[in-house]
């Protein structure tokens, strides 16, 4: 399993992959140039990526996707140093002709005919196998849920605020003020408003505004460093200061909520959508078993046998 990467002033890890998917799958393309009054949040030359592009593409994404997004600076700024990159190379390429070249044009022909054909399949496969709109009912929900319900177990969830402060990997005198800071802020926050101190102290912007809330977390979904802190803790009470990679936390546990099945009411929206897929994979089945049925299909071993070995 790879590393899980942390965001410097997130108490959670950052989780970017299907976001990172989403992001290539929206942007497409970098811009030219920027028009009017929308600045390019990227830019090398001639190419850019336009403020509106990223806020277009960051509202596409599921709210889940996009704080993971938003939350993961680095992360993003990287991805767009390569879409910058990537548009400049293709820039370079064309600027040579390269896109006339014989065997580049015969090399696009044959995708763009294959993603033509595959799109043309696939929304013709789909219009055929539509699932109805009023399935599955409140009925199947509720059997599958039954059936299922002992697997819908949820880890216990902490409801914890924070007071972050960065530190440096190569600034050792002022890590040390740092430290002693957070010392300070760690009496003030036990015995005054945790929320007010936040809100001036912290230097994490997201949270501090929400007097240092960061949501309700699995121990699983935290920094390691702050998971053992919040483990020990209970409600009310505010850790020592945590020495984490990139920065000291102070926490607070304001809520903690022990480990629970998952209702159906929480589970009803996945379920609904895992029902439904499976129904039209049945219909999708269905329906080519009518067109191709097996019993009717012809291969030629000896024919295939001769196009094996005349491939090396």
């Amino acid at each position: 399993m790879k590393p899980v990467k942390f965001n410097a002033q997130s108490i959670r890890p950052c989780l970017h992959g299907m976001a990172a998917v989403l992001l290539v799958a929206v942007f497409g393309s970098a811009g030219a140039q920027t028009k009017g009054a929308d600045k390019p949040v990227a830019s090398l030359g001639q190419v850019s990526v336009p403020q509106a592009e990223l806020e277009r593409m960051l509202q596409a994404l599921p709210p889940d996707e996009r704080t993971a997004v938003k939350n993961d600076r680095a992360g993003l700024e990287n991805w767009l140093r390569q879409r910058v990159t990537s548009e400049a190379v293709l820039r370079e390429a064309r600027s040579k002709g390269w896109a006339e070249r014989p065997e580049i044009k015969a090399r696009v022909d044959a995708a763009v005919k294959e993603i033509t054909n595959r799109l043309v399949a696939t929304s013709f496969l789909e219009s055929m196998t539509q699932v109805p709109a009023d399935y599955p009912s409140d009925a199947d929900i509720k059997a599958a849920y039954e059936q299922n319900k002992s697997t819908y177990n949820l880890p216990a969830a902490y409801r914890v605020a924070q007071i972050y402060l960065s530190t440096s990997a190569t600034d050792a005198v002022g890590n040390k003020k740092v430290a002693e800071k957070a010392k300070r802020l760690a009496v003030q926050a036990r015995n005054g408003d945790f929320a007010a101190l936040a809100k001036t102290e912290s230097q994490d912007k997201s949270s501090a505004a929400r007097g240092g809330e960061v949501g309700t977390l699995a121990l699983t979904d935290m920094l390691p460093e702050v998971r053992e802190a919040v483990a020990k803790l209970k409600a009310g009470q505010v850790s020592e200061p945590v020495q984490a990679a990139a920065g000291i936390h102070i926490v607070k546990l304001l809520e903690a909520q022990p480990a629970r099945t998952a209702t159906l009411e929480e589970m009803k929206p996945r379920l609904q959508a895992a029902l439904r897929q499976q129904r039209q994979q049945q219909l999708v089945q269905a329906y080519l078993s009518g067109l191709a049925p097996a019993d009717r299909m012809n291969i030629d071993t000896a024919t295939l046998d001769a196009a094996l070995q005349k491939v090396n």
